[in-house]
């Protein structure tokens, strides 16, 4: 399953033109996958929908 949220994020992130490290995909896939506010200061993470972030 968060395979599928993996390849979710990776082809936003390619249209938006956002690229990040293939490693923090997988952080925020699993983030999304299970309904979890991920905390982090990388910023990074902002232009992924739907992730919730909290600034730390």
């Amino acid at each position: 399953m968060t395979a599928y949220y993996y390849g979710q994020v990776k082809a936003q992130l390619k249209v938006k033109g956002h690229p990040i490290p293939e490693n923090d995909i997988w952080i925020a896939a699993a983030a999304l996958q299970h309904g979890l506010t991920l905390v982090s200061r990388d910023t990074h993470f902002k232009p992924i929908e739907g992730l919730s972030l909290e600034a730390w």
